[in-house]
């Protein structure tokens, strides 16, 4: 798994508190979902640090086939365990669209955006800073580095990184261009990509 240990055990957190985490043992892996996230990580490769965090909030696994949604002081509520979105190995194949990591983060007094720039048509999709900080090759046991970010359109609605046992899918943030004017004057610039 290439995610940062102690972003990632903050996020399952968050979500349990906040809206609610969604785990599946669906699509021959372990499957988690929060507001604007999903990850996948192949059977046989879910380290014991996450199995751990999952148990001290949830306090089970869901068997194979099972999606469940756990949210704190509240009953699981089992889903229906066929849903597309979750299916991030199918989903990565869709993903034909490359985008770059700029070396931009635009800060605002509450927020702070990572920059991705697409490679086709040169467009600007703000995500979360945190969603591409968590990203962590030092993480990577056996495992080849992810390839990514992709995307099915050139919008980036769905941001998904990949490795041979792994997947990463994060969705950007929209904001209007009165928001952040400054995307439609970053999209006609070139840059290299950051490398992870």
């Amino acid at each position: 798994m290439f995610l940062n240990k102690t972003m990632f055990k903050k996020w399952v957190k968050s979500a349990y508190q906040h809206n609610g985490l969604v785990v599946g043992r669906v699509y021959g892996g372990l499957v988690l979902s929060g507001a604007n996230w999903v990850t996948w990580t192949q059977d046989g490769y879910v380290p014991n640090w996450l199995k751990a965090a999952i148990m001290e909030h949830v306090g089970e696994l869901p068997g194979a086939g099972k999606v469940f949604r756990a949210k704190k002081d509240e009953v699981s509520q089992y889903e229906v365990s066929d849903n597309p979105y979750l299916n991030l190995p199918e989903r990565w194949k869709e993903a034909k669209v490359p985008f770059v990591v700029t070396p931009i983060i635009y800060d605002t007094r509450w927020k702070h955006y990572r920059l991705l720039q697409c490679r086709d048509t040169g467009g600007i999709v703000p995500v979360p800073s945190g969603c591409y900080d968590i990203i962590d090759v030092r993480e990577l046991e056996t495992d080849g580095r992810p390839m990514g970010p992709s995307a099915r359109t050139d919008r980036g609605d769905v941001l998904i990184w990949k490795n041979e046992n792994a997947a990463l899918a994060v969705c950007r943030v929209d904001v209007s261009e009165a928001g952040l004017p400054v995307l439609e004057v970053l999209a006609g610039l070139e840059y290299e990509e950051v490398p992870m």
